[in-house]
C-alpha cells in the first residue's frame, strides 16, 4: 500500500533499532501497515514469496501482532531476512523457523580503541595511510561548492559497481543518495594532505533508537592508497564517539561466526555455510 514517506520516516525515528532500519526508506520496497499497530514492515515479493526486509519497525511488544497481520494479508509464503536478535522471538512466536546467516560487526564507541595486539594490523594500515598524506573529513554533498567532490564520489561508485554487476544491492543496503537531502552522512578520505583526489568514502545512516550509525555504503578507488579504508573507518568511529554517539555498525558479515546453538539442528547446512565462508 502507499504510505507517505514522512510517516515512514517518523516511524523509523521512533522505533528504528535495527542497523538497517533507515535503509528501509529507500529502494524498490513495498510497505505494510496494520490498523492495530503503530509501525510498518518493508518487504518484496519474489518467486512467490513475500520476503520481509529486516525487523518490523514498531514497538517490540507489537511486533508479533504486525507479523501476524502481514501473514494473514499476504496469502502466500512469508520469509524474513536479517532479523535482529531483539525481534527473533516475535517471529518464532508466530511459527517461523530460523537459521543464523552471519554476525553483525558492532562497535561500542565509548570503549573503541586502536590499542592492543588485536588491532596491530589495523594500526599499521592507518599509520601508513597517514604517512602517505590521507586525511579524513566529513563532506556535505548539498553544500554550495560540493559539485566536484560529488562527481568524484559518483565516478568511484560507478567503477566499484562495474565489478559488481553494475547495480546496487538495495534490499537491506543503502545507496549513494546524492540526489536529495537525507539523514545520511558522508565521510571522505583524500590524499595530498586533504587537498588531493578522493581515495575512498563511506556513507553512514542513523540508527535512531540506539544512538548510533551504520557504516553502510563503502567504496574506494581500485588503486587507492593502502590503508585508506582502515583509516576512514576508524576515524569515523572516533569522530562519532567524540560527538557522543554510543555505537556503530559495519553491518552483517555473511556466514561469519556461525555460533548459534540452533545450528546443531541443521548440521549439513551449517557445514555448507562454513565451507562457503
Amino acid at each position: 500500500m502507499q504510505v507517505p514517506q514522512a510517516k515512514l520516516d517518523s516511524w523509523v525515528r521512533r522505533y528504528g533499532t535495527n542497523s538497517n532500519s533507515y535503509v528501509l526508506l529507500e529502494g524498490p520496497k513495498s510497505y505494510f501497515t496494520s490498523p492495530r499497530v503503530d509501525g510498518f514492515l518493508a518487504y518484496q515479493v519474489s518467486g512467490g514469496i513475500a520476503l520481509i526486509a529486516g525487523d518490523p519497525v514498531c514497538a517490540p511488544q507489537q511486533a508479533r501482532r504486525l507479523i501476524n497481520d502481514f501473514r494473514s494479508a499476504m496469502m502466500r509464503p512469508v520469509g524474513a531476512y536479517q532479523v535482529s536478535p531483539a525481534m527473533l522471538e516475535a517471529f518464532r512466536a508466530e511459527g517461523f523457523a530460523d537459521v543464523q546467516i552471519g554476525k553483525e560487526a558492532i562497535f561500542d564507541l565509548r570503549r573503541f580503541t586502536l590499542a592492543g595486539g588485536k588491532m596491530e594490523l589495523v594500526r599499521a594500515a592507518t599509520n601508513k595511510a597517514r604517512r602517505e598524506g590521507v586525511v579524513v573529513s566529513e563532506h556535505d554533498p548539498f553544500a554550495e561548492n560540493a559539485a566536484a567532490i560529488n562527481q568524484e564520489l559518483r565516478e568511484i561508485s560507478d567503477a566499484w559497481l562495474s565489478c559488481k554487476g553494475n547495480h546496487e544491492l538495495g534490499f537491506v543496503l543503502g545507496s549513494l543518495g546524492l540526489d536529495q537531502p537525507s539523514a545520511k552522512r558522508y565521510f571522505i578520505a583524500r590524499s595530498g594532505n586533504g587537498t588531493g583526489r578522493v581515495e575512498g568514502f563511506i556513507v553512514c545512516e542513523p540508527i535512531y533508537r540506539r544512538s548510533g550509525y551504520y557504516l553502510d555504503v563503502t567504496r574506494r578507488r581500485s588503486d587507492a592508497i593502502r590503508g585508506t579504508m582502515e583509516l576512514l573507518s576508524t576515524e569515523i568511529l572516533r569522530l562519532l564517539g567524540d560527538e557522543g554517539f554510543e555505537m556503530a555498525s559495519m553491518g552483517l558479515a555473511p556466514l561469519a561466526l556461525l555460533d548459534d546453538p540452533d545450528l546443531l539442528d541443521h548440521p549439513v547446512l551449517a557445514r555448507l555455510m562454513r565451507f562457503v565462508f
